[in-house]
């Protein structure tokens, strides 16, 4: 082989690398699992990063309580919502996303699927399985 050639096949291999690198850094911060992670069971991730207009709409709909979130009865533990139409779990008080569910929320009850989308709360680790148990396959 050439040293011209080499030098070519070395650049295109680095080049690879590169994009290879690039797509895997964007990738990594992902907040919805692969479809291979959607499953029965649930999927941890990392906490979801809240964008300012999602906390303004927070704030001005407030709690089914009549209160803001400082305000919200502490023995609640958990709160499910919507997240790219999959019932989501975050833990209370830190507001971050604790798991990932296969629960479509179209397929719930449409008063179900109106208390989660305004933040259905739940107060323990029990009432989040029993939910889970109901609406899982």
């Amino acid at each position: 082989m050439s040293r011209k050639t080499w030098g070519i096949t070395v650049t295109v291999l680095a080049f690879l690398v590169v994009i290879a690198a690039a797509v895997w850094y964007t990738r990594r911060d992902q907040a919805t699992p692969p479809e291979d992670q959607r499953g029965t069971e649930l999927v941890e991730m990392l906490p979801a990063e809240t964008t300012p207009d999602q906390t303004v709409r927070a704030q001005e709909q407030g709690s089914p309580f009549g209160e803001t979130a400082q305000e919200r009865p502490s023995e609640y533990e958990y709160i499910l919502r919507n997240h790219d139409d999959y019932v989501t779990v975050y833990r209370l008080p830190e507001d971050e996303i604790y798991e990932y569910t296969d629960v479509i929320l179209d397929v719930l009850p449409e008063e179900l699927q109106e208390e989660i989308r305004q933040g259905k709360y739940l107060r323990n680790e029990e009432e989040l399985y029993n939910f889970l148990e109901n609406y899982t396959s």
